[in-house]
């Protein structure tokens, strides 16, 4: 496998994370909703070469699906979708947004949510939905609000580039340069941007959403990889409880906590629980320019000792991916990733660029017994029947873990 990365559970990417994953990793793939329009996109404009859409095999979605009703939801998705780009930036899309009512109001997401939820079995019995068209529909909506997140971070990139050129322009770099009032800088006068919805909204219905079009992915698709912090805290945490269930608390009759209550085995480099086995400190490239970034990428891509340092980060993720979990692997495969993180900052400066703002965090996650196809249950909220227990550790234990990689 080379070092290339399926994002989930996002099917739209931010700027911060195009900046932060690119070019180390290539080529990004994300997600695409069987029932995506032919305008959506994986990136912010001027960076589409960054990333590509996979389409899921053997997934019609919606639109193409036997039932009318999911089809009747498809097409209540897509003329929402069109009244949304026609009215972007728009008094009517605002009030919209803010609760008011509009003198005929188009259909809503509660609407196409119920239409979700009604599409029954073919045999109409009211039995369970189907897994495939509710995953597309509910993927959909997300690629909304994942697509106009990544604008609002791109519009206020751009702005803070223009405020760096407007210091510039004003002498303001001049470590003796004193502004006057008037002269205050403009990101001082924008407010913080408002996503809305924090990333962990629906978060546990989007991972089973993604994982249930994801399953025809292999290994050819990248490894797996989240720019989403609670998205990966929410596997660690199924991962710990499928190895060794949480511990029953029990209580005297006063309401104590008995000392017989043993507290849960925490995750360390002598345990196989799931856990950071590595961590890449990169430099952060957020505040450069679209193009300036893309000349960087193009540099890097030309170097040959930066395609060397790619194929050492891809062999210590393939160490997790085949090796057996003992107690010496963390911290050989941490030692290992701080060197690598220190040649890739060195190649980025000789390049011609300085970094600026705080690093970022890329955290090589290991599932250790657990195989890609156990993750994706997890994803939706399943247990694997075959998984090792902590009291098979270490002799009946499986070589090779699932690799994660996690941006912070």
């Amino acid at each position: 496998m080379d070092l290339s990365a399926l994002i989930f559970p996002a099917t739209a990417l931010r700027r911060s994370a195009l900046t932060a994953l690119c070019p180390l990793f290539k080529p990004l793939n994300v997600l695409e909703p069987p029932s995506l329009g032919k305008d959506a996109r994986a990136t912010p404009p001027g960076l589409e070469s960054l990333a590509r859409m996979l389409r899921p095999t053997g997934q019609s979605g919606a639109a193409g699906s036997d039932n009318p009703q999911a089809r009747q939801a498809a097409k209540l998705l897509d003329q929402w979708r069109q009244w949304l780009a026609s009215h972007q930036g728009s008094s009517s899309a605002e009030a919209l947004k803010a609760g008011m009512e509009l003198p005929t109001p188009p259909e809503t997401f509660r609407t196409v949510m119920s239409e979700i939820k009604s599409c029954q079995d073919p045999k109409g019995q009211g039995g369970p939905g189907l897994p495939g068209v509710e995953a597309d529909l509910l993927l959909n909506l997300a690629h909304i609000q994942d697509q106009q997140a990544a604008e609002l971070e791109q519009a206020l990139s751009q702005a803070r580039q223009g405020e760096s050129r407007l210091r510039h322009s004003m002498g303001q770099d001049e470590g003796d340069y004193q502004p006057v009032d008037y002269e205050a800088p403009l990101m001082d006068h924008l407010a913080p941007v408002d996503y809305t919805l924090p990333q962990e909204h629906l978060l546990e219905s989007r991972l089973k959403a993604w994982s249930t079009l994801a399953q025809g992915f292999g290994a050819g698709s990248g490894w797996l990889a989240t720019t989403s912090g609670p998205a990966a805290r929410l596997l660690l945490e199924r991962a710990h409880e499928l190895v060794q269930p949480p511990v029953k608390e029990f209580r005297t009759s006063a309401g104590a906590v008995s000392p017989l209550t043993l507290a849960p085995i925490s995750a360390r480099p002598d345990n196989p629980l799931a856990q950071e086995a590595a961590r890449l400190v990169l430099p952060d490239l957020s505040d450069l320019d679209d193009q300036a970034f893309l000349d960087l990428a193009a540099k890097l891509a030309a170097n040959s000792d930066f395609d060397l340092l790619r194929q050492k980060v891809n062999h210590l993720a393939q160490r997790v991916d085949s090796e057996k979990w003992w107690p010496g692997l963390a911290p050989e495969l941490a030692q290992e990733a701080k060197e690598l993180a220190q040649a890739y900052g060195d190649l980025v400066q000789q390049a011609g660029v300085r970094a600026g703002g705080k690093p970022r965090g890329l955290s090589l996650l290991a599932f250790p017994g657990l195989s890609r196809e156990d993750l994706l249950a997890i994803m939706r909220g399943e247990k694997p029947l075959d998984a090792p227990k902590m009291e098979q550790w270490p002799e009946q234990w499986p070589e090779g873990s699932t690799v994660v990689w996690a941006l912070w």
